[in-house]
């Protein structure tokens, strides 16, 4: 599991004003498994899975709403959440593949400097 953050563009209309907003999502990463794993007797082991991504937080969040800032603020990581499901992920997966592979080259670097 790793965390990482993605930049998230919205935009729509509201009571005939368009708006635009930027959030910052951190999220976390967890790498899936191989389509099928078999056992060492070849027989099928357990089915593969896809890789999973999490919102943790979102910056500048909701803002405030008063008395209802806690439920705008669910309602934006829950949409947030459904956005890295689906049109984000694969940008999602990217980011999280050039991070590891980022902090691989860092580590070697350090390694090689000893």
């Amino acid at each position: 599991m790793s965390k990482h953050k993605i930049n998230w563009y919205r935009s729509g209309s509201r009571d005939g004003m368009d708006w635009e907003d930027e959030q910052e999502i951190t999220f976390e990463f967890r790498p899936g498994s191989p389509d099928v794993m078999y056992l060492r007797n070849g027989d099928p082991g357990h089915p593969g899975w896809d890789a999973e991504v999490e919102v943790v937080s979102i910056k500048p969040g909701a803002g405030n709403h008063g008395v209802f800032t806690d439920i705008a603020d669910r309602m934006l990581l829950d949409e947030a959440q459904d956005w890295l499901d689906n049109e984000g992920y694969d940008a999602a997966l990217e980011i999280a593949a050039s991070d590891h592979e980022g902090a691989r080259e860092y580590a070697a670097e350090l390694r090689a400097d000893r």
